[in-house]
């Protein structure tokens, strides 16, 4: 097996079809499902379901998928990798944030990369923690901030903050003027919240089944930009972190801090244990640890450092 078999199996995975492969690949699909097939007999295993519509991963190939994409990866940084050695850290690092940070942190980071390492290609995406905890161990990014990391087996995680949920509505489907509600206070509410796949989710439904209490989800939404147009248009509360709010949209929103119990959660920077980063990928994620410290230190970010 070699790099070039590798591209052309991570391609016909991406592409669900060798045929669409193939075609973008410009190459014969006799040769392309050759390759496939030469791969198949070496490792004694099927990488893919044929189907009518095109081919799906197995439990193998979606394995084989992970590792290849990391080694391809690592190969098209080799050069930059080498070239630091003697010289300032240069070359791609792919980081995915949260989105309940992410846009509070993001343009800050990239002109802050820009100024101080201009040869770092920085490669930024956002998700809901499902997706960014997905990224980080099918190693398509090198670092992601996200939450619950301890949950997560083979990662390197740092605590960096701790924040607290909040209760986000419109402003006139709130009736007091209090800066916080209790718990049970919320369950009467119609409420917008992503699946239960998500560790925003897991955590409510934890905390409402501890305290007796039933919560009243009218949307499931999973996305983040979804789950704040919801609350603007006055369609449901949202139990969101402090932060999932920029200043600039809580113009027409309310919110109230949760109490009895408090409910917080720890973002970590984390990356995977077998992944060391790179010089540059090192230098990503100590101007997001200073950003941080700067932003929670003029209460840009509202959370408590951890760091």
């Amino acid at each position: 097996m070699n790099p070039r078999q590798l591209k052309y199996f991570v391609e016909i995975a991406r592409a669900g079809s060798i045929t669409t492969a193939a075609n973008a690949l410009h190459i014969a699909q006799p040769a392309l499902s050759h390759h496939v097939a030469s791969m198949e007999e070496e490792l004694g295993v099927s990488l893919f379901k044929r189907h009518a519509r095109g081919v799906q991963l197995t439990v193998q190939g979606q394995l084989l998928l992970d590792r290849a994409t990391a080694i391809l990866r690592q190969l098209d940084r080799l050069p930059d990798d080498v070239r630091e050695a003697n010289g300032p850290p240069r070359g791609l690092v792919s980081l995915c944030l949260v989105s309940s940070v992410a846009l509070v942190l993001a343009m800050p980071l990239l002109r802050m990369i820009t100024e101080r390492f201009p040869e770092i290609h920085l490669q930024l995406s956002m998700g809901m923690s499902r997706e960014a905890q997905s990224m980080v161990e099918a190693r398509r990014v090198d670092l992601a901030l996200l939450p619950t990391a301890f949950e997560l087996p083979r990662l390197k995680a740092t605590p960096l903050f701790e924040e607290r949920f909040c209760l986000f509505g419109h402003r006139r489907l709130f009736t007091d003027k209090a800066n916080t509600i209790d718990f049970r206070e919320i369950a009467d509410r119609p409420l917008v919240m992503p699946d239960r796949d998500q560790d925003l989710r897991k955590q409510i439904e934890r905390t409402a089944l501890a305290q007796n209490c039933a919560i009243n989800v009218r949307y499931e939404l999973n996305n983040s930009e979804l789950l704040r147009a919801a609350v603007r248009e006055g369609l449901a509360f949202a139990i969101m972190p402090r932060n999932a709010f920029p200043v600039a949209d809580l113009q027409d929103i309310a919110l109230r801090e949760i109490t009895n119990p408090v409910l917080e959660r720890t973002q970590s920077i984390v990356s995977m244990e077998d992944h060391p980063l790179t010089p540059a990928g090192q230098a990503v994620r100590e101007v997001l640890i200073e950003l941080v410290s700067n932003f929670i230190s003029d209460g840009t970010l509202k959370a408590r450092l951890l760091v």
